[in-house]
């Protein structure tokens, strides 16, 4: 082969390719697209990202998160998904067809190229065997195409942007300019502006990348405030429009206090939905609508926290409950005759068996794996006082993948030496 025409070979092409072709296969032959038909979930394709975009693509401005009726300026929703759609509703028209085709299409090509972090961060800590068979997994099996071809959300994106994040660290890690550095702290700002849920791991990454600087003798002072101070020029635009358009301060998104209500309520059951969304609930829509929505959520979290305050050992269950929600992926038999698709059994089989193969990257002093436990410890904790639904784990599962494939490569290795 011309060594112009190398790339052809390189595994992380031909994963990428095989990826993009099962998400489309999964979409056609499962017909997601046809929201109407497929009905996975009431939710999956209007809801408030796409609401936002079709008050963007109508020119009523970023606004209106919970249907139709204008409500108001939001920041309900982190901006760059709902612009990103509103894009696709110019192109296709405000929730056709043809602009799910084209999101769904976008999303499957968007996790798709997870697959690359994946290899990449697997040259570096795994190993490159271990990584080719996480990657394989990742391209081909059912569960880890589900979210991109059968809802309208940034999950997809999210999840490469913190994979790619993750594999920048384990560069930074090293001696690197401070070039470097500012990209690193300008792509977590691109990653905040998409999904403000992954803030926890940015100083997780810094610390693990100082903590590595200093052991040998580099100075990582300057370099982490470079990465913190690009992050922040980049998502400043925003919170300054939040500071105009509220009349106060507001961070990325603004309804942290309305989740922790949702579920924390009375009578709850940690699964935070139970009709109280304004979504869905045209009580709570006009609630929200007379009153703002900066007074609307402080009001719900003086709710919630006076809650907790009267009832705190409940508070304790429910989180309980939440983190088994987390992992144990319960929720996803609530469509049984959509659900067979993407083997429910498997989302619990794989949290169980997580637990082993973290104890082999401790014993075996796996390069980052404080790091990798750091991630699978931090990023879940919003929702642990919020409340959890299947998708928001599928940002770890790229590197769930890694560690279990590093543990039955382990396993495996000693088990034949032994036999030998």
């Amino acid at each position: 082969m011309a060594p112009g025409r190398a790339w052809l070979r390189s595994p992380a092409l031909w994963m990428v390719v095989l990826a993009f072709a099962v998400r489309i296969a999964f979409m056609v032959a499962a017909h997601t697209y046809l929201f109407e038909r497929y009905r996975v979930d009431e939710y999956s394709y209007v809801n408030e990202t796409t609401n936002i975009a079709r008050s963007i693509a109508e020119g009523r401005g970023f606004s209106s998160p919970f249907g139709a009726a204008y409500t108001g300026p939001t920041s309900w929703i982190a901006p760059v998904y709902p612009y990103l759609c509103a894009l696709f509703f110019e192109l296709f028209g405000v929730f056709s067809t043809n602009a799910a085709v084209a999101l769904l299409s976008l999303q499957s090509l968007i996790s798709a190229l997870t697959c690359v972090p994946i290899l990449g961060i697997a040259e570096r800590t795994v190993g490159r065997r271990a990584g080719l068979v996480a990657a394989l997994l990742w391209a081909g099996f059912p569960w880890f195409s589900k979210w991109a071809v059968s809802w309208v959300w940034e999950i997809p994106l999210s999840t490469l942007l913190f994979t790619c994040l993750f594999w920048y660290a384990l560069r930074l890690s090293e001696p690197a300019s401070d070039k470097l550095w500012l990209g690193f702290g300008a792509l977590w700002g691109i990653a905040l502006l998409v999904n403000p849920a992954l803030l926890p791991l940015l100083p997780a990454s810094l610390v693990w990348c100082g903590f590595q600087i200093h052991r040998q003798g580099g100075k990582w002072v300057k370099p982490a405030l470079l990465a913190l101070a690009a992050c922040v020029l980049v998502i400043s635009p925003w919170l300054v429009r939040n500071r105009v358009v509220f009349g106060e301060w507001a961070f990325l998104r603004s309804n942290f206090g309305f989740e922790f209500w949702l579920g924390n309520t009375r009578y709850n059951t940690g699964r935070g939905w139970g009709g109280r969304h304004p979504t869905a609930n045209p009580a709570e829509l006009v609630r929200y609508q007379a009153m703002g929505e900066p007074a609307y959520v402080r009001w719900k979290l003086q709710d919630a926290l006076a809650t907790v305050r009267q009832s705190p050992w409940e508070f304790v269950k429910l989180t309980a409950r939440r983190v088994a929600y987390f992992w144990d992926g319960s929720a996803m038999g609530y469509r049984p005759a959509m659900a067979r698709y993407w083997l429910p059994w498997s989302f619990a089989a794989l949290s169980f068996l997580l637990l082993p193969a973290m104890l082999v990257a401790h014993r075996r002093q796996l390069h980052a794996w404080p790091l990798f436990f750091a991630a699978l410890l931090l990023y879940p904790l919003p929702y642990y006082l919020t409340y959890s639904q299947v998708r928001y784990r599928h940002v770890l599962e790229p590197l769930m993948l890694l560690l279990l494939c590093f543990a039955a490569a382990e396993t495996f290795s000693r088990r034949h030496v032994g036999l030998e």
